[in-house]
């Protein structure tokens, strides 16, 4: 994976998205009130000063902490609450990794589910278009179907890969897929290669920061990518919240240096593990996740 990503300075981009939050975010206003924190012109290396931001609630609605009103957000995706700059930098990413995992532009993706409100396949689908992937959307039977339009790679939740192992077809014509459900066991993934004969790659979404694309699994397997000029990284311990030392493992916690449309600063993901030390030798940019399970 040596090809270039554009990065941009986090610590500009974190200006941006604390100026917008301070004129635009009351939920973060109120926090900062409450915790009695000053968060004027704060610098990046300073963001443990500010107050951590729960993990959403799974039943929350997308729209629930819009920063500004729908007429200013694109509806490119119908009921999908993100701003067309926030679509480009996902589409530029999930592209990345489509590309380190096989995919080019004489691929044909299949992809079928995750697609309602901010679903987990608008990353997979919109990464495929900037690479100008053929992409075939079908839902419900998609191993009936995967070798009638060609399809060399599929994109599918965890509850289609488990009914394509039930329904005893084979993996047809495609040689790659994708899981869109996150949370997904080792076991699980295993299960599903063994019986596909084929790689099973997996990405990491969260409902409320971003259902599509947070972190994808580095094709050597062994962790998540997150690409830190989308989303910066700390890890705290889950029992004092206060931030680990270098090497040791701790909740994830994000800050979306990009997002205008519902800024998520130091928000809790609930994901455990800590980063690699050394530069990954899959040629990706951006530091590796390993989780505990790892």
């Amino acid at each position: 994976m040596s090809e270039e990503v554009k990065k941009d300075s986090p610590e500009e981009l974190w200006q941006d998205c604390l100026l917008w939050a301070r004129e635009k975010d009351n939920d973060f206003k109120e926090r900062c009130r409450v915790a009695g924190v000053n968060s004027e012109k704060l610098p990046l290396k300073e963001l443990a000063a500010l107050p951590l931001q729960p993990k959403p609630e799974p039943s929350a609605s997308p729209f629930s902490r819009l920063t500004l009103p729908l007429s200013g957000v694109a509806r490119l995706m119908n009921s999908t609450p993100y701003l067309v700059e926030e679509v480009d930098d996902w589409a530029q990413k999930s592209a990345f990794w489509l590309r380190s995992c096989g995919m080019t532009l004489a691929s044909i993706l299949l992809i079928a589910d995750g697609m309602d409100g901010e679903g987990p396949g608008w990353g997979v689908l919109e990464g495929a278009k900037t690479m100008q992937t053929t992409v075939v959307s079908l839902s419900a039977r998609p191993w009936e179907t995967v070798s009638e339009c060609g399809a060399s790679a599929c994109a599918l939740t965890a509850e289609l890969l488990d009914g394509w192992v039930k329904s005893g077809e084979g993996p047809g014509t495609c040689r790659t897929f994708f899981c869109l459900t996150a949370g997904v066991s080792e076991e699980q993934r295993q299960a599903w290669q063994k019986y596909l004969g084929y790689p099973v790659y997996l990405q990491w979404g969260l409902p409320g920061l971003q259902a599509s694309l947070v972190a994808w699994e580095c094709p050597q397997g062994g962790g998540f990518h997150l690409p830190i000029d989308s989303f910066w990284p700390e890890l705290i311990d889950p029992q004092t919240q206060e931030l680990t030392a270098p090497g040791v493992a701790g909740e994830l916690v994000l800050t979306a240096l990009r997002r205008r449309s519902s800024p998520a600063i130091r928000m809790r993901t609930g994901w455990v593990g800590r980063f690699a030390e050394k530069t990954c030798r899959c040629g990706s940019p951006y530091p590796k996740f390993i989780p505990e399970e790892f």
